[in-house]
């Protein structure tokens, strides 16, 4: 390698190893949003299976300024709300419910209100039996240079209950 490029190299992995923050955030499930639906997965998504499935719904409260992720070297930052629970026959779940891409610091300070389920809370049972969620809000940061950063709320930050859908 020649000078400038070892050079170039130690001054990006300095810059890569110095540019990085973490978001404040909250997230709440808005009352009375979650319910429990059996269909077959549709209409907007098809299931090869012919039964039918519990499907949980819910919306959310999300309040989370990724501002301090950005920097020079910050490309973009995609953001995922993510529900993880335990199942009699798994014992580590995990279901995203919603993503977004920030690509600049002005839309990096998000105040969601109200903000439905994107993607579809199945279990792979195909019914829910009382499994206790945990949200929490998941990152990663691409960068212009360097490795992608991950990160994620340390704790969960709200609980619900999967419980089945009623019986008709």
């Amino acid at each position: 390698m020649t000078a400038i490029t070892c050079v170039l190299v130690v001054v990006s992995a300095i810059s890569a190893l110095s540019s990085y923050g973490h978001p404040i955030s909250s997230l709440e499930v808005v009352k009375d949003t979650y319910r429990v639906v059996t269909r077959r997965y549709g209409p907007d998504h098809y299931d090869y299976r012919n039964s039918k499935s519990e499907f949980a719904r819910l919306a959310f409260d999300l309040d989370a300024d990724f501002t301090p992720l950005f920097n020079w070297n910050t490309k973009q930052v995609f953001v995922t709300v993510v529900a993880e629970y335990e199942s009699k026959t798994h014992n580590r779940n995990k279901i995203v419910l919603w993503d977004r891409i920030i690509k600049n610091k002005d839309k990096a300070n998000l105040r969601l209100r109200n903000v439905p389920n994107k993607y579809a809370m199945i279990d792979v049972s195909r019914k829910w039996s009382y499994q206790q969620a945990n949200l929490s809000l998941h990152w990663d940061v691409t960068p212009h240079v360097g490795l992608l950063q991950s990160g994620q709320t340390p704790e969960a930050l709200t609980t619900l209950v999967l419980s089945p859908a009623p019986q008709k």
